[in-house]
């Protein structure tokens, strides 16, 4: 009698053991520049345990001026990615088959500003001036000023870093930045300034939109619904909280500045909360006016069809869940 309730309880044990917890996806996402509250959503996700509660486990890499950070996707080294527009139209037209499906700032962070004492309020003011600008920035200033008439002879372009010394100095009157980097390092630094918002004068441009290859799209869509799903909950979770944004920040850049961070995520808030739409939402509309940019300012010379640059699938499917 004892051996057979032996038995029974040893036959017992292995049905009330744990299961083995199920391994996660390993999955790579290529940032577009180094670690910074620029990517919070992203940073959210995998610290908050969305990406693990999707069954994935990422790994970030970090990108910068002299990383190539279109080429991991082509070759199937990242399997999402962080890039501008400009570059996924470009990459398209190239037969590299990539494809957006987010817009995380869905209104472009590229501003251009002066003193307040400076009397420049407007493109027109531009003329006869130097500018400041880099080559991330031609694109957006040629097209602002040529949609205002202003031609190339009636203004200099100067390459600068960001130096916010320089700024003050005054010899360049005008600076194109990003208002939630160099801006943010000149207000701080107790600067007034007159900032000019492209957006305002026709050119609606965006930045840092997640891409993928369209064939992980077409055999393993699944994946990429995942991801974006934890990314999307944790772009929305950032905007909620920015204060909690710089104590994440450093767990990939212990020498970051809390601080800036927060100062830059606040500044983030009304490009990636446009209060239109969803968070991550794609307007096909801006795509094709992007387009026409690139042709007009003679950046896209091959023939790329638009349509096939971006996919609103998943966030139809996110948003309807």
């Amino acid at each position: 009698m004892y051996k057979l309730g032996l038995m029974c309880l040893l036959l017992l044990i292995p049905a009330c053991a744990p299961a083995e917890p199920t391994p996660l996806t390993p999955v790579i996402v290529q940032l577009s520049f180094s670690h910074q509250a620029e990517f919070a959503g992203l940073y959210v996700a995998d610290q908050l345990g969305y990406f693990a509660s999707e069954g994935l486990a990422v790994t970030f890499r970090e990108g910068g001026p002299q990383v190539n950070f279109i080429t991991p996707l082509v070759d199937g080294t990242a399997e999402f990615g962080v890039a501008s527009p400009a570059d996924v139209i470009l990459a398209r037209a190239d037969g590299k088959l990539l494809k957006a499906i987010a817009v995380v700032y869905r209104r472009s962070p590229i501003v251009f500003f002066s003193h307040a004492d400076s009397g420049i309020k407007r493109p027109q003011d531009f003329v006869g001036k130097t500018i400041r600008s880099t080559l991330t920035l031609d694109l957006t200033l040629r097209a602002m000023l040529q949609r205002e008439n202003v031609r190339p002879d009636q203004y200099n372009i100067v390459y600068l870093p960001s130096d916010v010394s320089r700024f003050a100095a005054r010899d360049v009157p005008i600076w194109g930045g990003y208002l939630n980097v160099l801006v943010v390092d000149v207000q701080r630094a107790g600067y007034d300034i007159n900032i000019i918002f492209p957006d305002d004068y026709g050119i609606h441009f965006f930045a840092d939109v997640l891409i993928t290859r369209d064939e992980l799209i077409s055999k393993n869509p699944e994946l990429v619904r995942r991801f974006l799903r934890a990314t999307l909950k944790g772009w929305k979770y950032a905007v909620e909280n920015p204060n909690a944004i710089p104590a994440l920040v450093v767990q990939y850049n212990p020498n970051a500045d809390r601080a800036l961070e927060e100062a830059r995520m606040l500044a983030s808030l009304p490009l990636v909360n446009t209060g239109k739409d969803q968070i991550g939402w794609i307007e096909p509309e801006r795509w094709t006016g992007m387009e026409s940019t690139l042709r007009a300012q003679r950046v896209l010379t091959k023939t790329v069809n638009i349509a096939d640059v971006f996919t609103t699938q998943f966030l139809q499917e996110i948003y309807t869940e």
